[in-house]
């Protein structure tokens, strides 16, 4: 029997079992070959085609594990798939390239997506990973569920000294970002219902985290001094930053920082603090973590992104004592989400004092961005804006009222290539938060001219 469809090309780079492999299965595809079909032999295969019976053999051993055909002893091989959804393998790698994503390179950058490599210490940092990488003892095996332990024990020490978070080693908890550790701590908050109370906009990833957990987000009003609370609000859940928010750089003041606590004991609740660049405050000393007042309640999430560098996925949590207990009984059944090399890294770059000068530098680095970038938009936007900063986000928020939509905007700060973050429209004015952590300091002033002109 000869088998036209299955000619093989022999001067091709791929190899001619694998080449036998896709014809068979684009046999069956396009119904040449059906369901119950019984296939030559090895033997005959190969003299019809004119190959070696191992390139048969082997072709017919990968479609056996793959469920394509079955081989019956005695009998033979049979067809035994229908034909699949893909017309061919070539059509896979078509659609592949298709969605391949393209990285997009702006001149202008006042996303929060990016640090200003000027700023960051990737020389060090490169070398606390060679040193990681010489140990072939330690990273030839996997991590620990809850994170290395050098790096709890350094984290113990950094969290105390600069956030005042009261820490051991056993309640702290690594993963690759805040969103992967909500995705653990909801897990292990499985009995405290179904809502969550959370100050709206402020952490959009953290929200997509609870809807996909199930919950209803009680939305929280706040004033000048954070997040307004009152009997009303029925949940056992509250997630907040106690070092800001996205209406102000204010820090939620003592006294509310009472009346929260004294609400948590009220609804026996647990209170989620995302400390996000909680330790980057540059006008005024770092207000310490809630967590450190009331440990027994709090969960405390911290991470680098801006201290090192997005791109090191590496955040960590605080757990009370009652959610510690919880994590310990099913800690086995997790996976490390975070890099062992990293982690290691990280940790030799604490133990350092590295971490600790990063951060003194970054907040004079910040304060001087701030303040240019201030300045420039009031010099170019004149009477025609609002413009205030907002010291935890590492941003300005200037408000400027426009005939034209935010997309629009938007789209017209892209095309000069400037990218912008976070915006939202409010009583007529639209806000434009314009985070400085990505941005060179002296393109700032280019950056907002070029803004200004785009959006004449």
């Amino acid at each position: 029997m000869l088998y036209d469809f299955w000619d093989l090309d022999k001067n091709s780079s791929t190899p001619l079992y694998e080449q036998l492999y896709k014809k068979i299965i684009m046999a069956i595809n396009s119904q040449k070959l059906r369901k119950g079909d019984k296939l030559p032999s090895i033997r005959l295969l190969s003299e019809d085609i004119f190959v070696s019976r191992t390139t048969v053999e082997t072709a017919y051993d990968q479609l056996c594990a793959e469920g394509y055909i079955k081989n019956c002893p005695k009998r033979g091989f049979f067809v035994e798939a229908e034909n699949s959804f893909n017309d061919s393998f070539s059509s896979v790698k078509q659609s592949a390239s298709v969605i391949k994503p393209t990285v997009e390179r702006f001149e202008y950058d006042f996303s929060s997506l990016s640090v200003d490599t000027q700023s960051s210490d990737i020389k060090f940092w490169t070398r606390c990973v060679k040193e990681v990488l010489d140990r072939h003892d330690i990273i030839s095996s996997y991590g620990l569920p809850q994170g290395e332990w050098e790096l709890r024990e350094n984290l113990c020490s950094y969290s105390r000294s600069v956030r005042g978070v009261n820490a051991d080693v056993d309640r702290i908890v690594i993963g690759a970002g805040t969103q992967t550790l909500l995705s653990v701590l909801l897990g292990l908050c499985s009995d405290l219902g179904k809502t969550a109370a959370i100050e709206k906009g402020f952490f959009p990833q953290g929200e997509q985290i609870f809807a996909d957990f199930g919950y209803s987000l009680i939305p929280l009003k706040a004033d000048k001094n954070g997040i307004i609370l009152d009997d009303s609000i029925k949940s056992r859940i509250l997630f907040i930053n106690s070092s800001g928010s996205i209406r102000g750089s204010t820090p939620i003041p003592i006294n509310k920082r009472m009346e929260i606590i004294r609400w948590a004991e009220k609804n026996d609740a647990v209170i989620i603090e995302d400390d996000f660049n909680g330790e980057l405050r540059y006008k005024s000393k770092p207000v310490p973590a809630l967590q450190g007042m009331c440990s027994d309640r709090v969960v405390y999430i911290g991470s680098f992104s801006k201290l090192l560098l997005p791109s090191v996925r590496i955040s960590y949590m605080v757990l009370p004592k009652s959610l510690s207990e919880i994590y310990h009984t099913r800690s086995e059944n997790y996976n490390q989400t975070s890099s062992k090399i990293e982690q290691l890294s990280l940790s030799k770059y604490i133990s350092s004092g590295r971490l600790e000068r990063q951060l003194r530098k970054l907040r004079k680095i910040y304060a001087v961005k701030s303040n240019i970038l201030q300045d420039c938009l009031i010099e170019k936007f004149s009477n025609d804006a609002i413009v205030e900063a907002i010291e935890t986000a590492l941003c300005v928020r200037i408000k400027i009222r426009s005939p034209y939509t935010l997309e629009e905007l938007k789209n017209k700060a892209f095309n000069n290539g400037i990218k912008l973050g976070k915006c939202r429209e409010k009583n007529g004015l639209k806000y434009f938060y314009l985070c400085f952590s990505g941005i060179e300091t002296d393109k700032i002033p280019l950056a907002v001219d070029l803004l200004k002109k785009s959006w004449e």
